[in-house]
């Protein structure tokens, strides 16, 4: 690798390495701690849906351990509505799976 391509090939500093998902594709325990159902659980069924997902609600430690063995900086994941809002308009929020 010649000096140009090497200057072309490392990342400016202040560079975010980041990751991110969506919570339907990790989360799984969809009838944990009180979380309401969304139109993906009603929707996906059979095989298709996310029960298990990826599990990051039970292993989100391990996650974040691969996130550093990565490198990664900056991580942007987000969380069911249905974990926070369970029964969808209402606003009785569901604190403790927040904390």
């Amino acid at each position: 690798m010649s000096d140009l391509e090497a200057k072309q090939s490392t990342l400016p500093v202040g560079f975010f390495h980041g990751y991110a998902s969506a919570s339907y594709q990790i989360e799984g325990a969809l009838a944990e701690d009180g979380r309401g159902q969304s139109q993906w659980d009603i929707l996906l069924t059979g095989e298709d849906t996310g029960s298990d997902a990826c599990d990051s609600y039970h292993k989100w430690e391990d996650d974040i351990k691969l996130l550093q063995q990565y490198g990664a900086n900056s991580y942007r994941f987000s969380i069911a509505w249905p974990r926070i809002i369970p029964k969808g308009k209402s606003l009785h929020l569901l604190l403790p799976t927040l904390s």
